[in-house]
């Protein structure tokens, strides 16, 4: 069904996953591409993303936990299904059960999983984390690497680690990287492993370190690493976030707006009401601060964005009218562009595109055309 509730919806441009995979691929020199698909591909959609993918190639897609590998082998998803983070060993069967590999953080944690699958009659595979500065997760030496490898219930594939600073071009941050990947090579090269460290500012800041694989994280979805620091390609955002009008009045001059009477016209204005708010995933953070755009008019919001709406001055749009679409987020122009929300409002493109609400329809496209749209458990 291709009908869906024009209230707010965010789409979702397959061709614009493509286009930036392909890219991305260039930059890789011929390593594999793991996608990393983790919290709905980044609220955009983990079916529709993954299933593009699996046709575009990949054999490799990442996720944070054994509950998302799972719903991605229910989609139909064939290929190595990596989770980073931690299972429970009551789901160590579920692990099995589905194929999926777990990443092994430490020694005590390895011995569990090997334990396990020796009960089984079987090996587990794992990609073994090594920390060589996140101090996150992850084995810290060489001794403690030979421990796990010896370990006689695992199927050790790889070793990877994760960058703390790899999207930035200063000098001491690059220093800092190039000694995070000389750690990993000094403790898992000629290991008999497939080798993996570069995530999305891996790959285009650091495109000649060595490895296997590369982890194709935010610049996939269209999104910088680190705005406004350019990345080396033509980026296309995979998702677009619309409104519409839904009311329209003209207010005299002193009527305040929304809650807390925070915004105060200073003349008389015409203001429409956008159904769209922070349970939406639109942050009050925006409140008298964010742009949306209406018929080729940047908007701003006037007053506290509430839950579900937000006021944006329209007097300056011409022949507007209710039903109108609102580009909330979209790469029409700079000032609707997710990263540069973001950093409106002191984050990151990651955290807007994750945020977006279940309740707003994933509107997937592909050749322009709707495809499918997209409508979760709590609608």
């Amino acid at each position: 069904m291709k009908k869906f509730l024009k209230r707010a919806w965010a789409e979702i441009d397959l061709d614009a996953l493509e286009h930036n995979f392909n890219e991305i691929k260039k930059l890789s020199k011929g390593k594999e591409i793991l996608a990393v698909v983790k919290a709905n591909a980044y609220g955009h959609d983990d079916k529709a993303v993954c299933l593009k993918l699996q046709e575009l190639g990949v054999k490799y897609f990442g996720v944070s936990n054994l509950w998302e590998g799972e719903k991605l082998r229910q989609h139909g998803i064939s290929g190595t299904i990596l989770s980073f983070g931690y299972t429970d060993e009551d789901y160590f069967d579920e692990l099995l059960e589905y194929d999926i590999t777990q990443t092994a953080g430490s020694v005590q944690y390895a011995k569990e999983l090997s334990d396990y699958a020796l009960s089984k009659g079987v090996k587990l595979p794992v990609h073994i984390k090594i920390n060589t500065g996140m101090t996150r997760v992850g084995i810290d030496s060489e001794e403690e690497l030979l421990s796990v490898l010896a370990l006689p219930g695992l199927d050790c594939k790889a070793a990877y680690t994760h960058f703390a600073v790899s999207d930035s071009l200063y000098e001491d941050d690059v220093q800092y990287t190039e000694k995070q990947q000389e750690k990993l090579l000094s403790i898992a090269k000629g290991k008999g492993l497939l080798l993996h460290s570069q995530n999305s500012g891996g790959i285009v800041y650091h495109p000649d370190f060595e490895g296997d694989i590369v982890r194709a994280g935010v610049i996939m979805y269209g999104h910088c690493p680190n705005y406004p620091l350019e990345v080396p390609f033509e980026m296309k955002s995979v998702m677009t976030v619309k409104s519409v009008v839904s009311q329209l009045k003209t207010i005299p001059a002193g009527t305040q707006i929304s809650y807390g009477r925070t915004y105060t016209a200073d003349k008389e204005m015409t203001v429409a009401v956008i159904p769209i708010g922070y349970a939406d995933g639109y942050f009050r953070d925006f409140s008298s601060k964010g742009k949306m755009l209406i018929n080729g008019v940047l908007c701003p919001v006037v007053g506290r964005v509430c839950m579900d709406q937000t006021i944006v001055d329209v007097s300056a749009v011409p022949d507007i009218k209710t039903g109108d679409t609102v580009y909330v987020y979209s790469d029409k122009c700079e000032q609707t562009g997710i990263d540069y929300n973001a950093s409106l409002i002191g984050t990151i493109g990651y955290e807007l595109t994750c945020a977006v609400a279940l309740r707003i329809p994933r509107v997937i496209i592909h050749k322009g055309e709707i495809k499918e749209v997209v409508r979760y458990g709590l609608i």
